[in-house]
């Protein structure tokens, strides 16, 4: 089993009063950009990123191995209708969404509850500056449906002995050895 490239849209949170570790293993950018717009749609990922302070990263793996994290929250602007637009200096670094208010503290109280209570779903709008991210090319072999890839930075291991085996068990072993499906993933849903 050959190594694959693949990028991982990685959106979550740590556990405490939330839970999320969404990844979203793909083979093009193309289709990183549609699992990130997908994960914005809903009020609550908009909520987890403007006040519970979610990560929000591109990890680019090339050949198995992650080579590059992108933090996205600089790219990332929140647009509600009737308020200053949001973006982001970091995981939980929200700003400019209390610009010229004489207490910025309540302007963002206010938002906080519209966006997590969906009043605001009318009136939102979530954008990406993907030009502005400068995202290496995928090389070698691209991970596609039906394949595992694993996450993060430990060593690869040597897959030779799985040969044999039919696909089922290959599936099972994968798993069983920290793999993930190609696809969209929830750990925490």
């Amino acid at each position: 089993m050959v190594p694959k490239s693949f990028y991982d849209v990685r959106f979550g949170v740590s556990p405490g009063g939330a839970r999320k570790d969404a990844h979203h293993i793909c083979g093009s950018l193309d289709e990183a950009m549609a699992a990130l717009d997908s994960e914005l749609e809903e009020s609550l990922n908009v909520w987890l990123l403007f006040e519970y302070g979610a990560d929000l990263a591109l990890d680019v793996y090339q050949r198995g191995e992650r080579v590059r994290s992108i933090d996205l929250h600089p790219f990332v602007t929140i647009r509600v209708d009737g308020y200053p637009d949001i973006t982001f200096r970091g995981p939980g670094k929200p700003t400019g969404y209390a610009v010229g208010a004489d207490d910025p503290y309540k302007v963002k109280s206010v938002l906080e509850d519209g966006i997590f209570s969906g009043d605001f779903d009318d009136a939102i709008e979530v954008t990406v500056d993907w030009g502005g991210v400068v995202v290496p090319p995928l090389v070698g072999e691209i991970a596609k449906e039906g394949d595992y890839v694993m996450l993060g930075d430990g060593p690869l291991d040597d897959l030779d002995d799985l040969d044999d085996l039919d696909e089922d068990e290959l599936e099972d072993e994968l798993i069983e050895r920290g793999y993930v499906e190609y696809g969209s993933h929830d750990f925490d849903a």
